[in-house]
């Protein structure tokens, strides 16, 4: 730390201060016979009282020149150097017996060694980027360029010097990890491991089918079938039904392999005979010498629909909105959606679960004849109001929500999710994402909301929030009525997938929208949920739950028990968390196979149960690929000024780096001013010098 003065006045000032001082000193002292010098003690007592006097008053004056003391306070930051260590389930397949252990211990060697000189962090990633020294490498997916991209994200402006990444180079999410890397201006330094030598393998490659299907239809099945240097050897493959731990065989198909790389296609139709969620699985016969057995079954479950659900998307006329609205609600197959457009409707609204009315009523087409015939087979409606629509016929159409402006004039409003809406659940991330989205257009006014009602979304305007409603539902006579009170919702569904590469918020706040006004009125007082029927193995199972009282008001006072019962009966007991008014549980992670689950609770004297049943499918992404990619770790490090290391020898990256002494610390400079007039020992040593000064004249006999 190194420090200065300086002063508001010239620094030749302090010559005065000085004068000032002496002369002041000079004065009381010089002629002043008070104290006797016949000794020399008391001359140079007289001495010392008039140095204390000087000193005293020469400070004081030089603080009247408003010095300040200014500090210079430097950090250094030491170079960084991240590990990224695949944590795949390839890469424990490469493993024999304890090498696992002998390869981490390894690795922490090299981070000792770096650690000396570098500030080292280890993360592992699979599907995620993790700052972990834990491995198990049982990561079911292997994503490297999102890892490359995280560490960017992490260290954005910061000393990050270099990059050590140890995989097999094999991916099977995300893009190609040379393209991420791409931009990055840190060496990169890749540790190949795996082996790249092609084994004796016969493996399933890509598996083909429909996961919804509907009950007394027939569904297809193509397996691709791969093989390497087994040529001659005789094979089956065979279907299986699996159902409460019993299992029947489908089919059987026999074949050779015919060749040293063998590829072929087999083709299975299965009839869909029972609704709910069947489990199939497809084995290959495990022949001698094979690299791995794992590869040779693949489990997948279907779920058979009792019957789609039709939804009517009437139309003014043709809009962006009308194309995002259909993506969305077809990505979920349990919903068929057919468009018309008003001029051209004669439809009748028997067969269908919920009607759209897209910018209806308007000017043009007040959709009377469509608006009675749902009140009277009491369908539930969607409106999407939009410029096109007539605010005083959807007025008279509904009356939840009230419009009163200028049908001419428009506000961009962005949402904002409310804290109260209880009618179904949206997940954290796209309650994230739906605040990050660009702004709708909606009707400039005042929105009145009549009678008992739900906002999902509320209006922001111009960073203002209001209560006024952007996305809403009401319950209307024996029918729900949902209004989305803005138009250019496509924008939201491409912003979504510029964000997050995928559409899942904007699809899930459509699907859950569409499912809750499509569903017939539910009045169970107890209810439980799962989010989807068949989840991945490395996905977290999660449930809610709503308890309603006898006003039908949503309370969570009691305590919700749940069990989870596997095919083989094994139970997992559970407890809801309590979260506002409903009810939460995440039960983890399952292992692969079929469940029943059944929740219970007392409310009062009445008891309430709820059941049902999901499926946790196998991800097996890491088994269809065995053989490692070195090009790409080659082409990672020769890239950014790096070399690729194996894993015998890649304890040398620490011996390199340190050889080349590239990487430099950061020096960060921080300057503090403090005026000297608040320093303590200032003001204590001006006390100590005139208190010196006053003991020593009463001492001698002054005043």
């Amino acid at each position: 730390m190194n420090s200065g003065i300086s002063f508001s006045y010239p620094w030749w000032c302090i010559i005065f201060c000085i004068a000032l001082g002496a002369a002041y000193a000079l004065g009381l002292y010089y002629r002043d016979r008070t104290f006797d010098e016949s000794s020399t003690q008391s001359r140079w007592t007289r001495w010392a009282m008039g140095a204390f006097r000087f000193l005293a008053v020469t400070i004081l004056a030089v603080l009247l020149m408003s010095p300040f003391i200014r500090y210079r306070n430097t950090k250094t930051y030491k170079p960084i150097i991240a590990v990224l260590q695949d944590n795949s389930e390839s890469i424990r397949n490469t493993f024999k017996a304890g090498d696992s252990a002998t390869y981490v211990k390894k690795m922490q060697g090299l981070i000792d060694k770096l650690s000396s000189k570098y500030d080292v962090v280890l993360y592992s990633f699979g599907s995620e980027l993790r700052k972990t020294g834990d491995f198990g490498f049982g990561a079911k997916v292997t994503n490297i360029s999102d890892a490359i991209d995280n560490v960017n994200d992490l260290y954005y402006n910061q000393n990050l010097g270099a990059v050590i990444i140890a995989s097999d180079g094999i991916y099977n999410q995300g893009i190609n990890p040379v393209y991420s890397a791409a931009k990055s201006t840190y060496s990169i330094y890749s540790v190949a491991l795996g082996d790249t030598t092609i084994p004796k393998d016969l493996k399933f490659g890509s598996v083909y089918y429909n996961k919804i299907t509907y009950l007394n239809d027939q569904f297809a099945v193509r397996a691709d079938v791969e093989a390497t240097f087994l040529g001659g050897k005789n094979a089956v493959l065979t279907v299986t039904e699996l159902d409460n731990g019993g299992a029947k065989v489908l089919s059987k198909k026999d074949f050779i392999i015919a060749s040293e790389n063998f590829t072929a296609s087999y083709d299975f139709i299965i009839p869909a005979g029972k609704a709910g969620i069947s489990h199939y699985q497809l084995s290959l016969t495990n022949l001698d010498g094979e690299v791995t057995y794992r590869n040779n079954v693949k489990d997948i479950f279907v779920e058979v629909l009792d019957g789609r659900q039709k939804i009517l998307l009437v139309a003014n006329s043709p809009h962006p909105d009308i194309a995002a609205l259909k993506q969305a609600i077809e990505s979920n197959k349990n919903y068929q959606l057919d468009i018309v457009y008003a001029a051209d409707f004669a439809n009748k609204l028997n067969d269908y679960n919920l009607v759209i009315l897209h910018q209806l009523p308007s000017a043009n087409y007040n959709a009377e004849n469509i608006l009675t015939q749902a009140k009277a087979l009491k369908k539930s409606i969607l409106f999407v109001v939009g410029s096109q629509t007539s605010i005083p016929a959807l007025s008279k159409a509904q009356a939840a929500l009230n419009i009163v402006g200028s049908p001419n004039k428009f506000n961009d409003v962005t949402a904002k999710v409310s804290k109260d809406f209880n009618l179904f659940t949206v997940s954290d991330a796209t309650q994230q994402s739906i605040t990050k989205l660009p702004p709708l257009q909606c009707f400039f006014g005042e929105f009145k909301v009549n009678g008992a009602s739900q906002t999902l979304l509320s209006q922001r305007i111009n960073n203002v929030e209001t209560d006024y409603p952007l996305w809403m539902f009401a319950d209307q006579l024996d029918s729900k009525i949902g209004i989305i009170a803005g138009e250019g919702v496509w924008r939201w569904r491409l912003y979504d997938y510029m964000q997050n590469k995928n559409f899942d918020a904007f699809n899930e706040v459509m699907n859950k929208t569409v499912q809750y006004l499509a569903v017939k009125g539910d009045k169970r007082p107890f209810r439980v949920n799962l989010p989807k029927n068949i989840f991945q193995d490395n996905e977290a199972v999660t449930f809610d739950a709503q308890l309603y009282n006898a006003n039908y008001e949503m309370v969570n006072g009691p305590d919700v028990d749940l069990k989870i019962k596997s095919a083989d009966g094994k139970e997992y007991p559970f407890k809801f968390n309590k979260t506002d008014n409903y009810y939460t549980l995440s039960a983890g992670f399952l292992p692969v196979g079929s469940y029943s689950y059944s929740a219970s609770v007392k409310l009062g004297a009445n008891a309430y149960k709820a059941d049902g049943n999901f499926s946790i499918a196998p991800l097996q992404l890491e088994e269809l690929r065995t053989v490692a990619d070195h090009k790409v770790m080659y082409q990672l490090a020769a890239e950014h000024s790096g070399q690729m290391y194996h894993a015998n020898d890649f304890e040398k990256i620490a011996d390199e780096i340190l050889a080349k002494n590239a990487l430099k610390p950061i020096l960060y400079d921080t300057f503090l001013t403090e005026s000297a007039i608040n320093l303590k020992w200032i003001f204590f040593l001006v006390l100590i010098l005139l208190s010196a000064e006053w003991f020593m004249r009463k001492y001698l006999g002054g005043y």
